[in-house]
């Protein structure tokens, strides 16, 4: 019996690791691995705080009046009442008054990739909307009103211009406009 009761205690030591250790052994090894992942965002997330903190820094050295600029350039909305008081006052100093200003329907953007590329998954960068104002004006007046729409901030596409002359030095003038703005 003596020389057994190794050989018995062995097989039992085989039978526990195969049904009671093992099981756990592989358990413990898929939370190690799970431990490692979480360990691994957790790093990415300190990563991203940190970037994250030092952009609003910049963000926040930059001044007020050129976050307004940039705003205006590419507002993130269309903002239709905006822009029709942007044509308005502009419109008024040269003693024109607006006949009717109206916005199209939105359509949506994408950057032009060039031909050689591909891209995977396209995203929308910005989108646009027709702007069509009428009004009565001189053509002197016209064109320094342009001049001023052209060098304003707001980013603006001109698409037509139509206009009819009337029995006096003025012409009724149509133009229209794509606006953008970010998306």
């Amino acid at each position: 019996m003596k020389s057994t009761t190794p050989f018995i205690f062995i097989l039992v030591a085989i039978g526990l690791y195969y049904t009671v250790i093992s099981p756990h052994y592989a358990k413990v090894k898929e939370l190690q691995s799970e431990a490692g992942q979480y360990s691994e965002v957790l790093d990415n997330v300190d990563e991203l705080s940190q970037k994250r903190d030092e952009l609003l820094m910049k963000y926040n050295q930059i001044p007020k009046a050129e976050i307004s600029r940039i705003e205006k350039a590419l507002p993130d909305n269309i903002d239709s009442v905006r822009l029709a008081l942007d044509f308005d006052s502009i419109a008024a100093k040269y003693g024109i008054s607006l006949k009717s200003i109206k916005t199209g329907d939105k359509t949506q953007q994408q950057p032009d990739m060039g031909s050689g590329i591909i891209a995977a998954a396209p995203t929308n960068v910005y989108e646009s909307a027709p702007v069509m104002i009428t009004f009565v004006s001189s053509y002197e007046n016209f064109r320094k009103f342009m001049k001023d729409i052209e060098s304003s901030l707001r980013i603006i596409d001109v698409k037509a211009v139509n206009f009819t002359s009337t029995d006096t030095k003025l012409y009724e003038f149509t133009v229209t406009f794509e606006t953008f703005w970010l998306k």
